[in-house]
Formats: structure tokens, sequence, C-alpha cells
């Protein structure tokens, strides 16, 4: 009996073995049929993102814990330690929230009174409609029919304020303990040395005499340099001016386009394009994808859909599904606004150590539909690889001298709609340190 077990034990470790030589041998012979790749898309399909960016389109960009002191607030990205904790505590809070009944019409002033008590702030890098946000967190909206918010608050004793477009609202609920969380949060807190304020605890989005500057009230002051992780970029199709060819074909498989038999070619640049009925796809040195449908485009749902957050849901797996093929491990974020209206355009963008990376280019990921299909699509193919040394951004106060600086003579007042931490990224390769994002009125500030 021993003996047979012995030999049982032996004959499931050759298969094995024969099955990664075989996956071996085939891929880098590039003898699967009609491109299809068992193996390489079983390996897709287990490796993760950091996360799945389907599974979190209702996860804000980053929480901001104020205690009730105007000098002891605390951020937290998505990286941080206790994020998920605190997120899915005020996840049940929205849950009930947005299927109460009891909501009221609030001021300004109501909004900032919460933010200089204890609660928590959400905000999103992108704005919802109270319907798609209800089913995004599973539920059904009750009576609220707001259009654009992407700042949500929740007070110590569970009242939630929505900052939308039309105006500000609270809806009050039953006590939630989000008072305990903060507090106990706030104690496992120790740093303590940098003071952020809002723009408008200092009167920063008001007139001061001569001075015709105004930032949105709603931005971050910080009183100290912020202290980020460098990051090294790397391009995962491109390495060292060499193609990394199973990335390639993974990538086509995922636009729906069979590697074997597509026709290729290469530019004088050196992109690679390929082109098949589907459409047309490209990849540059720079890490660069377009693909630009043909005909009606390129099916991303098998059942008829035509709802927005079906459809976000449905770009969202799509775009999971190409940074899988492509190796891709950095979080993603959508960026683009949801609302009753289907868009016709989605975009998404990464964050890199719990920061946005811009780009002077526009963003990370673009994708123009029409109805189910994709008709065009764009993406910097990006992994951030977070290093070990740190390094410190310049001084706010610095930083927005320097740009009132550069514009007080050609503009008569100057409006900061945005200034926040983020990865600055030129597109080439290498170390990235974190920088001042600077909006001022639609023009982006360098």
């Amino acid at each position: 009996m021993k003996k047979e077990r012995i030999k049982s034990i032996v004959l499931i470790l050759l298969i094995i073995t024969n099955l990664v030589l075989a996956d071996k041998i085939l891929a880098d012979k590039k003898l699967w049929l009609s491109g299809y790749n068992f193996f390489a898309n079983m390996r897709n399909n287990s490796r993760r993102n950091g996360t799945q960016i389907a599974e979190s389109l209702a996860v804000p960009e980053k929480i901001i814990m104020n205690t009730g002191y105007q000098s002891s607030r605390f951020i937290y990205n998505r990286t941080s330690d206790n994020f998920n904790d605190i997120f899915n505590s005020a996840k049940e809070v929205l849950q009930t929230a947005f299927e109460s009944k009891n909501i009221f019409s609030a001021t300004n002033e109501d909004w900032y009174a919460v933010l200089s008590a204890q609660s928590l702030y959400l905000s999103y890098p992108c704005t919802f409609s109270s319907n798609i946000y209800a089913e995004l967190i599973g539920v059904n909206s009750g009576e609220l029919n707001l259009e654009s918010f992407s700042d949500i608050a929740i007070s110590d004793n569970g009242s939630v304020y929505i900052n939308d477009a039309s105006g500000i609202y609270r809806i009050s609920i039953p006590s939630s303990g989000i008072g305990e969380i903060i507090k106990r949060a706030a104690s496992e807190q120790t740093d303590e040395d940098a003071v952020i304020n809002y723009s408008f605890d200092l009167n920063f989005d008001k007139d001061f005499g001569d001075q015709k500057t105004f930032l949105s009230p709603m931005i971050l002051i910080y009183s100290s340099p912020f202290q980020a992780h460098t990051l090294k970029s790397e391009n995962p199709v491109f390495k060292d001016d060499e193609v990394i060819s199973r990335n390639v074909e993974n990538i086509l498989s995922a636009f729906s386009i069979a590697p074997n038999s597509v026709r290729r070619y290469t530019e004088a640049d050196g992109s690679l394009v390929f082109v098949e009925n589907n459409g047309i796809l490209k990849i540059s040195p720079q890490g660069i994808l377009t693909f630009t449908a043909s005909g009606t485009g390129l099916r991303f749902s098998q059942s008829n859909i035509n709802d927005t957050y079906s459809i976000s849901s449905k770009l969202a797996a799509f775009v999971d599904n190409v940074n899988n093929a492509a190796g891709i491990n950095t979080d993603m974020c959508i960026t683009s606004r949801l609302s009753e209206t289907v868009p016709q355009l989605y975009t998404f963008d990464y964050l890199a150590d719990g920061l946005p990376v811009k780009y002077t280019s526009g963003n990370a990921v673009s994708i123009e539909i029409s109805g189910n299909y994709i008709k065009s699509y764009r993406q910097v193919l990006r992994n951030y690889i977070i290093q070990e040394q740190t390094a410190y951004s310049p001084m706010y106060i610095e930083t927005l001298d320097r740009i009132i600086a550069k514009y007080q003579n050609s503009m008569k007042e100057i409006h900061i709609n945005q200034m926040y931490p983020s990865y600055p990224d030129d597109l080439t390769e290498g170390e990235k340190n974190a920088d001042w994002y600077i909006d001022i009125d639609n023009v982006l500030a360098q």
C-alpha cells in the first residue's frame, strides 16, 4: 500500500513537471493555435493588482479624519494601514444614509462646521450621481436626486453631508459609532509634525485686499513639506530596448486579437503595430497603447447594457484585464463623471503609493464607447515600483508664492482650483519624486 502511494506521488510530480515544461516550450516557441495560450491566460487570471478597479469604484482616493482641532487632522490614502477599516465603517453609515428619507438642505457654513468638528471627509477623484453611487455601495437610492458630487462628510453623530453641484445636503441617521472610530484611530496616530488646514480655515478662499489669489475652500494647506517615497517607473512592454513578447501577446489577447494570425509591422520610431479585423492596436516605445476599432467596435459586454453603473463596471473589468495581461500591478481609480446620462468617454488614472500620477498628456486610460462597443482605447502602460528612499516636497507656501509670481502679471485674479500631492510623470522611465499638482482655472501650472 505504501509502495503504491509513493508511485502515485511520483507520477503526480512528473505530470506537473511536464506541464511546466510544456508551458515554457510552447509559449517561447509560439506554438499555441489561434493565439491562445492557456497557461498564460491562467496566470493572468490569477494575478491581481493591488486593488482591482472593478471592485473599488466606490472607494475614495483619500479619507481625512477631522479630530475637532484645527491643528490635528490625519490623511489616510489607499495604502494606509487603517484605510480599509475606516472606509468599511463609513460605508455602513453611507448605505443607511442613501436609503434614508430624512434629507435636508444645508449651507456652506454647515459643511465647514462639520469639517471643523469630529468627522470623516471622503474625497473622490470622480463625480457621481446619487443613484449610481448608491448602486456602487450596494443599496437603492432613497429620495436623493443629486447629479454631481465628489465630497462626502460624516459627522461623529452619524449625520452625512453631501457637497453636490446643486448645494449642500444633510441626511440624518441614527448614531453610527463614527465618533468612537475617530477617537480610536486618532489615538494610534504618532505623526503630528505637520499641521493640515483646509483653505476655508485660513480664509484663503476669500479676498485679501490687493492680493487677488483665491484657493478653492477644500484645498488642503500643509504647514510642512510632505514626505513621499521615490518611485521607479517601468515600461512593461519595452525593457532595455527589447520587446517583452509575452506581455505583448497577452495584451493582444485582451483585445481579442489572435497573436499568431495578426498582421504586424514595426514603424520607423520603433512602435509595434498590429492590424486585424477588430481594428489597429499600436504600442509605442514609450509604452503608449492605442487601439482604434474598425466597424462597430470591440464589444466589451456580452449582454446588452445601457446604464452608467453597468457600463463603468464592465469597462473597469476590461482595464483590469489589460493591466493583468501587461503585468501591471499599480493601483488605479476611475476619474470620469458617472451620471444618469451615459458618458461616451471614460477615464482612469494610476495611484502610486496612494498618490495620483499626473501626465501633462492626459489620463492614464481613456476609453471612447458607443453602446456596448469600444471605439478607441488609449493607455499609458506603466508599473510604479516603490523605492526605499523618500524625498520631501517643496514648501507649500513657497510653491504658492512661485505660482503667484508666475501668473500675477497675466491674470487679474488667480483662481487655484486644485493643489495636492502627486507624482508628475513626463513619460520617461526612471525615478519619480512626488510634487504639487496645481490646476489654475484649467491651466496646469508648471
